[in-house]
């Protein structure tokens, strides 16, 4: 384990408090029988095939000792308490080298989460449709998921409304697999996190079918580490408040929100208190440092030293480094100051443009929001519905606190991402990253690379496998690589990305997945140069302090 400025306790806290997301109850999860051969759904060695991290170490908050980012809900229904996933199951790595292993918190997680949720509805349709002898009856598969929710001698009354009340969720849950399921698999590490959550928003929520949008765009998990002292985080400039990003992250993994009017309107499932001390423990966690003494992995500081000139003429204008360029100022309330996250457009870039063209072309019908939200207007960007909307049922879900937040606990929680006042007593207004060159959000974030080593592959849809190929012509990139090993490629950085069992098979030729662009700098490093780069960035904290506030 490495020491990222978290104890064990934090660790757990982080792995486990529960944020609001409810995917379905939990004796249900742990009764469910996999499709695909015997056992159970929820055994710690099957979930590990999707990517999830199987964490050894007992927890109040894990009683079922289920792996890295699962969590029970604390709300109490007719079936029992329910689970969902905290932002640690996207956001949890883990490297291997040469049969050691070490945990990234806050890296990208290895996971697959559409194979994953593809799965789930698989094993609860089986369950749920299973057909007995008559059409009276339930199967044996029904018969053993009922004898372990509610006991093997249950009454046939009882385990006839267990079987309806899972025909209920089975329709929804159908449902919403066909909603989420991407056009082309993403394969790990990767997920269309935006359009999952717009269509959970705009089509379920605010129950609006003309909403349904193509899951078409995937890109990468992102690091966590600084991310609570950046303007911005997304991988375009859609907003800044983390607490409406993190409630968005919710919505996306199984919470609800309730859209249309109501006396419930804009109330959520979200756990807003722990969204906020979720982002205050990730405001202490550092990056992870190159491995040297735990795996066995010199670094070079000479070779390094040449590789920070190389970058720092080259790479730091648009890839914001330690010491880092922080806002100005007077940009946000209290004199905040943030890293500034450079904005760049991306045709200059040269990237593939599927998530960008994904996101701009999107439409939404406001439906019955039309009147109060947007001005009557029928019809209105993706991305304003998003903020509007995430923005509403962040508002609604602060307000419903006891005891209700002072206006500096407001501000507070919204991570002081506010434009400074005018005058005493006036409302502050929320600060918009969408400036120029931006303001049709048609800009990509070139990210920190901090820990870089840890985060691969690389650009924002994942395209290419380590750090040697993305400072390489495109022309020489793999066009086909493989995806799911952990094995540190310690020369190229990245991971080993050759074919074997159970790694996916990422294809640039499928739509989203073009590995070119980022052609940086012209004319070209030679084989010298780049490996220069490679060895500074395995660990640039040597060459200055890691920021605080």
């Amino acid at each position: 384990m490495l020491d990222q400025g978290w104890s064990e306790e934090m660790r757990q806290l982080y792995y486990f408090t529960p944020q609001g997301s409810r995917l379905m109850p939990l004796s249900w999860f742990m009764a469910l029988e996999r499709t695909d051969g015997p056992g159970r759904f929820a055994d710690p060695e099957h979930l590990k095939r999707f990517g999830f991290i199987r964490h050894e170490k007992q927890s109040d908050l894990n009683p079922a000792g289920l792996p890295i980012g699962f969590a029970v809900d604390p709300a109490s229904a007719p079936e029992g308490r329910w689970i969902g996933f905290t932002c640690a199951a996207c956001h949890t790595g883990e490297v291997e080298f040469k049969g050691k292993r070490v945990r990234i918190d806050g890296g990208p997680a290895n996971l697959d989460f559409d194979r994953f949720y593809a799965a789930v509805a698989a094993a609860v349709r089986a369950t749920a449709l299973d057909p007995g002898p008559t059409p009276l009856d339930w199967g044996p598969r029904f018969e053993r998921f009922a004898s372990a929710v509610l006991s093997p001698g249950a009454a046939k009354e009882d385990k006839g409304k267990l079987r309806a009340a899972l025909a209920v969720f089975e329709a929804r849950l159908s449902g919403e697999a066909a909603m989420r399921h991407p056009a082309f698999p993403s394969g790990f590490g990767r997920v269309d996190a935006l359009n999952q959550i717009m269509n959970a928003l705009a089509v379920r929520d605010l129950g609006v079918t003309e909403n349904l949008r193509p899951v078409d765009a995937p890109t990468s998990y992102p690091q966590l580490w600084v991310a609570p002292k950046l303007d911005w985080v997304q991988w375009n400039p859609v907003a800044s408040n983390p607490m409406a990003r993190n409630l968005g992250e919710v919505l996306g993994v199984f919470g609800a929100a309730e859209l249309r009017p109501g006396p419930t309107q804009f109330q959520s499932t979200a756990l807003i208190p722990n969204l906020f001390a979720m982002e205050n423990w990730l405001d202490e966690l550092k990056s992870p440092r190159w491995p040297e003494k735990e795996l066995g992995l010199p670094f070079d500081k000479a070779k390094a030293q040449t590789g920070k000139a190389l970058f720092d003429r080259d790479c730091r204008g648009c890839h914001n480094m330690t010491p880092f360029r922080m806002t100005e100022k007077g940009d946000y309330i209290a004199g905040k100051q943030f890293i500034k996250v450079t904005r760049v457009p991306a045709g200059k870039v040269g990237t593939d443009m599927g998530y960008i063209r994904s996101f701009l072309s999107r439409t939404t019908a406001t439906g019955p929001l039309a009147s109060g939200l947007f001005e009557d207007k029928p019809l209105v960007p993706g991305g304003t519905f998003f903020v509007k909307g995430v923005g509403e049922v962040t508002k609604a879900g602060m307000s419903a606190l006891k005891p209700e937040l002072k206006p500096e606990q407001k501000l507070a929680f919204s991570g002081f991402r506010f434009k400074p006042v005018a005058a005493p007593g006036e409302e502050p207004k929320a600060y918009d990253p969408q400036t120029p060159p931006c303001e049709r959000l048609d800009c990509l974030k070139p990210p920190t690379l901090l820990g870089v080593w840890a985060t691969g592959p690389f650009l924002h849809n994942g395209s290419v496998p380590n750090l040697y190929e993305l400072l390489s012509p495109p022309a020489k990139r793999s066009k086909v690589f493989w995806v799911g090993g952990r094995e540190l490629d310690v020369r190229k950085l990245g991971f080993v990305s050759t074919e074997k069992p159970g790694l996916f098979r990422y294809d640039t030729t499928q739509p989203g997945n073009g590995n070119g662009g980022h052609a940086f700098p012209q004319p070209g490093y030679s084989e010298k140069e780049r490996m220069a780069v490679i060895e500074y960035l395995k660990d640039p904290n040597r060459f200055a302090p890691e920021p605080h506030h």
